[in-house]
């Protein structure tokens, strides 16, 4: 076999070896595309505190109990204002709120101390009804996630300090892109109106916020009557 065949042979070896390296780095870049740029911001808070009653479902005490007796029952409503800042449709499905005396976020990594409220929305398996999980470019939504926590009084005690951190995460994705999520976290101080507790920077005082009772997840601005 001659050199110039030699030569050419292994040139044509060392490609096809380059090629079947590099391409599912090729193959894994262009399959990750764009991520979504998703923005949110913890646009309202409501906490109450309930009187405990052996009537009403779902709360349960048990008065011989020192702990379970000082327990306090908080309804919370918390509104997210979750915009899509990317140019191209997104579709979102997870959302995520909490709100404590004391939450760090360090990268993908959240702690949350002592919780007022947890609560979270994961609608992989599916959407509510008469809700579209779909965010124009540029788009902007109210999303409100509400319920009930049982709370002990070290916990309490936050409410009726004031002070509380408010934190939301929303994760989604754009039409054949990757999973990505935005969060929003912010220090506020809560006014107190006897034993309810409110953080707002959405309605004015002639305005209420009302979640759509259709999907129970959208929020839109009324006003007041």
């Amino acid at each position: 076999m001659s050199f110039r065949l030699k030569l050419f042979l292994g040139s044509v070896l060392a490609l096809v070896l380059g090629l079947a390296v590099a391409s599912p780095v090729i193959v894994s870049n262009l399959e990750l595309g764009p991520k979504a740029n998703i923005g949110v911001d913890i646009v309202y808070a409501h906490f109450e505190v309930q009187e405990f009653s052996q009537n009403v479902t779902g709360l349960w005490r048990n008065l011989s109990d020192p702990q379970a007796r000082n327990l306090r029952f908080v309804s919370y409503f918390i509104v997210l204002n979750v915009t899509n800042h990317s140019d191209e449709l997104a579709t979102l499905y997870v959302f995520e709120v909490a709100a404590a005396p004391k939450i760090v976020v360090e990268g993908v990594s959240v702690s949350i101390e002592n919780a007022i409220a947890t609560d979270a929305r994961d609608l992989h398996r599916g959407y509510p009804a008469f809700f579209s999980q779909f965010w124009s470019p540029n788009r902007s939504r109210l999303i409100g996630l509400t319920g009930m926590k049982t709370v002990p009084e070290v916990v309490y005690s936050s409410l009726t300090n004031g002070s509380i951190y408010l934190y939301g995460r929303v994760e989604g994705q754009l039409y054949g892109g990757p999973s990505s999520s935005g969060f929003g976290l912010k220090h506020v101080q809560l006014q107190m109106f006897g034993k309810e507790f409110l953080y707002n920077s959405v309605v004015s005082e002639n305005q209420l916020l009302i979640i759509d009772n259709s999907n129970g997840l959208d929020v839109r601005v009324e006003p007041r009557r």
